[in-house]
């Protein structure tokens, strides 16, 4: 998955030093955060700030059977695919 975090922020006027700043984290800690494998806890906290859903955040997949972000207690999970889907299901039972 691709993020669009810096798309989203130039669209919006927002830099991604005032979304650190927001977190009240450096920068560098945004970015080393957001590289490789963001937690879902972080891309909450992003999309928080700039007015989103976490969803939006992604640039969607190609042709995706299933894709989205489901709220389960207040706590976001991001899925895709019907796979992904029957395993939270069965998590949350």
């Amino acid at each position: 998955m691709v993020l669009r975090i810096k798309e989203l922020c130039k669209a919006k006027g927002i830099t991604m030093a005032h979304i650190a700043q927001e977190l009240d984290i450096s920068p560098i800690t945004l970015s080393q955060s957001l590289n490789g494998n963001p937690t879902l806890r972080r891309l909450q906290e992003v999309a928080d700030v700039l007015g989103v859903e976490v969803v939006e955040l992604f640039e969607p997949p190609v042709n995706p059977s299933v894709y989205g972000c489901l709220y389960i207690d207040g706590k976001p999970h991001l899925v895709n695919s019907k796979d992904e889907v029957l395993s939270l299901m069965e998590k949350v039972k």
